[in-house]
């Protein structure tokens, strides 16, 4: 039997071109990868990187494998999803992607109550910025996805499921209640990653209203919403968030929010997935009962 855990091993090292980072992702050790790297090429009978101490290089047969390879393990796994209803009784396997803030704190809720009704179904849930649940799904990693921002992908269906407003947030000892939108130019600000839904709205409502982000004081980027929180809260910077976020912290005074003079930020959440996409019967009953917790 061909071991696709093999493969999928050679792909992730294809993608980060390092041993370290591979074996991180995948939750094995490097000598793990080394071996599953060195079976995959005695299997096909070619050599798939050329590598020394510093560097990964793949040769012309690893491109090739590559591009077959991705293809392959996507049908694979949409091959095990649509025969897990028929292995185990009213079972089976979801797998969602979640950007951050529907991932931490929409999802988990209500899969939470999905699993009081389908017990005997797995949810796995994996939290990253848009553009990396976009990719999961284009890749075949993820049924379907919930993000915070619509990217121009024409394969993907992009489905307006709820609404969020975007704040602005700062320690709390920062003295005003209100300020202008001028005002952003002076004060030291605090980014999402690139890839972030957030930022990316928070930067195209700026360029609707005539702000040049270039322009602005950017004193530090984060990775996640937890990270710009706390970041905030010791006084680094103020930032942009989603309400819903801030909940916990606003109410005990950690942080506080600040309104910007006829400026608000409103945006949507989306259902993401392939257009045309045939579902599995456990991601059509999570779809379904997604729609109607959401409504």
């Amino acid at each position: 039997m061909f071991d696709w855990r093999k493969l999928e091993v050679f792909l992730k090292l294809y993608e980060t071109k390092s041993f370290s980072k591979t074996a991180k992702e995948l939750f094995l050790s490097q000598p793990t990868v080394t071996i599953h790297l060195k079976d995959l090429e005695k299997y096909l009978g070619v050599r798939l990187f050329d590598r020394d101490t510093r560097n990964v290089i793949p040769t012309r047969a690893g491109k090739v494998v590559y591009e077959y390879g991705r293809e392959m393990l996507r049908l694979y796994r949409q091959m095990e999803k649509e025969l897990m209803p028929y292995k185990v009784l009213e079972g089976g396997l979801v797998e969602i992607g979640g950007s951050t803030i529907p991932g931490q704190y929409i999802l988990p809720r209500i899969i939470k109550l999905f699993k009081e009704i389908y017990p005997k179904i797995l949810v796995y849930l994996k939290v990253s910025d848009t553009q990396g649940v976009v990719e999961g799904i284009i890749k075949g990693e993820f049924d379907l996805g919930v993000v915070g921002a619509k990217l121009k992908q024409t394969e993907l269906t992009f489905e307006p499921c709820c609404d969020d407003e975007i704040v602005l947030i700062a320690p709390s000892h920062f003295d005003k209640d209100e300020i202008t939108l001028e005002d952003l130019y002076k004060l030291p600000l605090i980014k999402r990653e690139e890839g972030s839904g957030t930022w990316k709205n928070v930067i195209q409502r700026f360029e609707e209203m005539g702000l040049h982000p270039t322009k602005l004081n950017i004193v530090g980027e984060m990775g996640s919403t937890e990270a710009v929180k706390a970041a905030v809260k010791e006084g680094l910077g103020l930032s942009f968030v989603s309400k819903r976020a801030i909940e916990l912290e606003a109410s005990l005074g950690l942080i506080r929010e600040v309104k910007i003079k006829n400026f608000t930020i409103n945006r949507k959440f989306y259902l993401v997935y392939f257009k045309n996409k045939k579902f599995s019967p456990v991601a059509e009953k999570f779809l379904k009962f997604f729609r109607k917790a959401i409504g």
